[in-house]
């Protein structure tokens, strides 16, 4: 089993520490995405919250045949895209 696969299933077991420990993991790489399209800071870190909260709220989502960083990078650049419409 991957590191992934052992905090997902945390996640999905609502461990709040391996929530923690994804988001140690990932979250300068989903910063540096947001980063990509956006020049606000507070904007970047709402896009990164956001991309974490998905996580925690639907798990399940996040597992796939797919690579979880792939998933997380795709929440990100799909809220992106949403919060640029909105402007």
């Amino acid at each position: 089993m991957t590191i992934d696969e052992k905090l997902m299933t945390g996640i999905r077991n609502r461990e709040k520490q391996a929530l923690s420990d994804l988001y140690d993991r990932y979250h300068r790489i989903i910063w540096n995405i947001a980063r990509q399209s956006e020049t606000d800071c507070s904007v970047c870190e709402q896009l990164v919250t956001h991309v974490f909260r998905a996580v925690w709220a639907k798990p399940q989502d996040f597992i796939q045949n797919r690579k979880l960083l792939m998933l997380l990078i795709d929440c990100c650049r799909s809220r992106s895209a949403a919060t640029i419409k909105k402007n």
